[in-house]
């Protein structure tokens, strides 16, 4: 840290002094231009136009599981590096292929170069080009479908819905870690939120969102996983049981997303009065479900459990609508 007393010249002038050893380590010599930035903290920020904006990463690779390789590139590519370089004595098949694989599983992410002994990934993203608004309604419209088809497939058992619905993750966990990418650029270069136009504070309720809204996809996974493991198709009481507390959480998540999108302050707090209502229900759901067909009661009751875990992820979701500032609303799409 560097103090610097303000002096003035010309009689309306403020100006201080730069540390030398910090303006010679940045490249900033007389005549150089520097950007100051205004933060809604009031602090400035002094940003040399000299600095370059390509952030690069070295992975030196070893006899990893598919796990542990995936653990690496991912980690990176949300810490928000451009340019990852993976380098080994001799990269083998197999681990090309996996590379490949897990870079098709990020938006943005592509393989640049490569030779026997390294392969570049370049993240190709940029920012403005997936406002954070419009990925969530996108993230939002892929998890209710898969909530709808997933309910359908247990009521139904049609397993072969019940797959697609597990394959529409990955979906979901591309644009959650692209929100995720963003937020930490976001965090390093204050200049971005210029581009971006939220502040650091107000991504972080889209973020917190995003979040919520993997965990209501990861639990249509469970109630598909479930599906494939029904012994016999669920009969027409409980299936009209289970639709109708699918129908309850549903509507409670997608009123909960819209008092986020819209800053709607008593929709929001509509939804969190109902926070109380329904775990009896759910517990009677549950109850009568297994007592008429009680061979399939642990996969009927990994559905309600997950309906009523739903829930809880939307009043979370309320809760963001509530907390944040409307200004970070308060922005087109």
């Amino acid at each position: 840290m560097y103090e610097r007393k303000v002096q003035k010249t010309g009689g309306s002038t403020y100006f201080v002094t730069l540390p030398k050893d910090w303006a010679d380590g940045v490249g900033i010599k007389p005549g150089v231009v520097v950007t100051l930035m205004p933060s809604d903290s009031g602090a400035l920020l002094l940003v040399p136009n000299s600095l370059s904006q390509e952030n690069r990463c070295t992975i030196e690779l070893k006899d990893w599981s598919h796990d542990r390789f995936q653990r690496e590139i991912i980690s990176r590519y949300i810490v928000g590096y451009d340019i990852i370089e993976i380098h080994r004595d001799r990269i083998r098949p197999e681990q090309r292929r996996t590379m490949r694989e897990i870079a098709q599983g990020l938006v943005g992410l592509e393989i640049f170069d490569e030779t026997q002994g390294a392969v570049i990934l370049q993240a190709m993203v940029n920012v403005r080009d997936f406002p954070v608004q419009r990925t969530l309604s996108r993230i939002f419209d892929i998890t209710h479908a898969m909530l709808s088809d997933a309910v359908a497939a247990f009521c139904t058992h049609d397993e072969e819905l019940a797959r697609d619905v597990l394959e529409r993750d990955g979906d979901i966990d591309r644009l959650v870690l692209l929100v995720a990418r963003q937020f930490n650029l976001l965090l390093r270069d204050l200049l971005l939120e210029e581009d971006v136009g939220l502040s650091r504070l107000q991504f972080q309720h889209y973020h917190n969102v995003a979040d919520q809204l993997e965990r209501v996809a990861d639990h249509a996974g469970k109630i598909s996983d479930a599906t494939l493991a029904l012994n016999a198709q669920v009969v027409s009481e409980v299936a009209a049981e289970l639709e109708q507390r699918a129908r309850d959480s549903i509507s409670v998540l997608g009123r909960a997303v819209q008092a986020f999108e819209n800053r709607n302050l008593d929709l929001a707090n509509v939804v969190l009065d109902e926070k109380e209502n329904a775990d009896q229900l759910f517990q009677i759901t549950r109850k009568a479900a297994s007592e008429k067909q009680p061979d399939d009661a642990p996969s009927i009751s990994i559905v309600v459990d997950s309906l009523l875990r739903i829930r809880e992820y939307a009043f979370n979701i309320a809760e963001i609508a509530v907390d944040a500032p409307s200004s970070s609303l308060d922005h087109d799409a």
